[in-house]
């Protein structure tokens, strides 16, 4: 026997049905169902939109809209928005603003707007002739994820280059496939993993391995600093997709 608490199809319920269901299962007040419509947008199209950024919406989370005055990022003024709820935060970011207007400012510089992703796989055969087949295994993956990528590739972005990197020297049979992307003015992170894993689907099918999983990872946008990515470096590599093959 189902528990109350717990229910069956609520994605598929109205925003107003969930509410009910909410409160009539979690709330101890009926009334406090009338305090999640009290922050909705009065515009029913803003809210329409606001509800599709998620799944199962019921309500709006206001958060404080703050300002960071004083700020001078490559010699221009900035009055910089901050929406945290920590004011000592806010308080902070202006007064640590206001001391550097008077000497210098800010300097940001965008050195590369290319992320990366890595497919690291265990490879039992020759490496050799995975070498001499990875134009051809390129191109398939470049193929099979076409549907993902191009979109990104209209807007002047996707899949930059991709390279076979061997790692047999720090663990037996690890390689890695790391790949370039341009995702624009985006961050790409769902892009970037989505390719990954279609990337790995492929290796996989080529490959017939006996495990696999897919975990996304990558590098940002740069402003200022370079970050030099080494194997296994964990301030850089977030993550790692695996793909065994006997």
């Amino acid at each position: 026997m189902q528990d109350k608490k717990t229910i069956n199809g609520f994605s598929k319920l109205s925003k107003t049905e969930k509410i009910n269901w909410i409160t009539e299962n979690f709330l101890s007040d009926p009334m406090m169902a009338q305090d999640f419509k009290n922050f909705w947008y009065s515009d029913a199209e803003l809210q329409r939109v606001l509800d599709g950024f998620s799944e199962n919406t019921i309500s709006n989370f206001p958060m404080p809209y703050g300002v960071a005055p004083n700020f001078i990022i490559n010699g221009k003024p900035y009055a910089v928005p901050m929406v945290i709820e920590e004011s000592s935060v806010v308080a902070a970011a202006s007064s640590a603003a206001k001391y550097w207007q008077t000497h210098g400012g800010f300097h940001a510089e965008v050195i590369s707007t290319i992320k990366l992703g890595q497919v690291h796989f265990a490879w039992k055969g020759d490496f050799a002739k995975l070498e001499s087949v990875f134009d051809i295994l390129k191109q398939q993956m470049i193929e099979d994820a076409a549907d993902i990528t191009c979109n990104m590739e209209k807007r002047g972005g996707g899949v930059k280059d991709i390279e076979l990197l061997n790692f047999t020297d720090i663990e037996k049979d690890y390689y890695q496939l790391r790949v370039s992307f341009e995702t624009c003015d985006s961050m790409g992170a769902n892009f970037i993993n989505s390719v990954l894993e279609q990337f790995g689907s492929t290796l996989e099918v080529l490959s017939n391995p006996t495990r696999f999983s897919m975990k996304p990872s990558g590098k940002w946008r740069l402003l200022w600093q370079f970050c030099q990515i080494t194997p296994l470096n964990a301030a850089c590599v977030h993550g790692w997709s695996v793909l065994w093959k006997h």
